[in-house]
């Protein structure tokens, strides 16, 4: 099988699992599916997220609650929370260290600095917290195309109270916020065909 056909075969293998079996991932998939999230392109390569993954069925089941009781929550084998840095203007000490790293020259640094400050600093604190959460998607997605190319389910999940979760999660809310949750399994029940709107009512090439 060519490679173009194998990845649409893997997209269309992808569903929205509602409720999984009691079968746990290995860790060596796990580790696999978080390190496509790991490796995964971020805006000025910021990497604004952090990978938390819970398997305490507990804290599973306080989280469904305060997800309006979705059971693929409680259910999974492994539940992914994406958090999203807040901690993210240009004077942040974070933020310096990652535009630190690429071994600019000095110059260079202070241009892309100043670069990244026009970019981000005029920002009120929601812009920018949106802005983070849009990186995290980005792994998200990867990280979800990884889990179903290795035959393991997923499902993203927005319908959560945030506030919530961080304090199930006991996260320090003045450099994080959670931004998505995803649950990883096995399907338990077959999934349904798959609807999507076609090829040209989605793309338009402007020539």
């Amino acid at each position: 099988m060519d490679k173009k056909t194998l990845f649409l075969e893997m997209m269309n293998f992808r569903h929205a699992t509602k409720l999984f079996t009691d079968k746990k991932i290995p860790k060596e998939d796990l580790e696999f599916i978080l390190e496509a999230g790991r490796l995964s392109p971020s805006s000025f390569g910021i990497e604004q997220w952090k990978f938390v993954v819970v398997q305490n069925q507990a804290m599973k089941e306080a989280i469904e609650a305060v997800a309006w009781n979705q059971k693929q929550i409680s259910t999974c084998s492994d539940l992914l929370i994406i958090l999203a840095r807040k901690d993210v203007r240009s004077s942040d000490a974070y933020t310096q260290k990652q535009l630190g790293r690429w071994g600019l020259s000095e110059e260079g640094l202070k241009g892309l600095l100043g670069l990244y400050k026009g970019w981000v600093d005029g920002r009120d604190d929601h812009t920018i917290e949106l802005w983070s959460e849009k990186q995290c998607y980005i792994a998200a997605g990867n990280m979800m195309s990884a889990a179903a190319f290795i035959g393991i389910d997923s499902c993203p999940i927005e319908g959560f109270l945030s506030d919530k979760v961080d304090a199930i999660l006991g996260i320090d809310t003045a450099v994080y916020q959670s931004a998505l949750v995803i649950p990883f399994g096995y399907r338990a029940q077959d999934a349904r065909g798959k609807h999507r709107l076609g090829f040209d009512e989605v793309v338009e090439f402007k020539k």
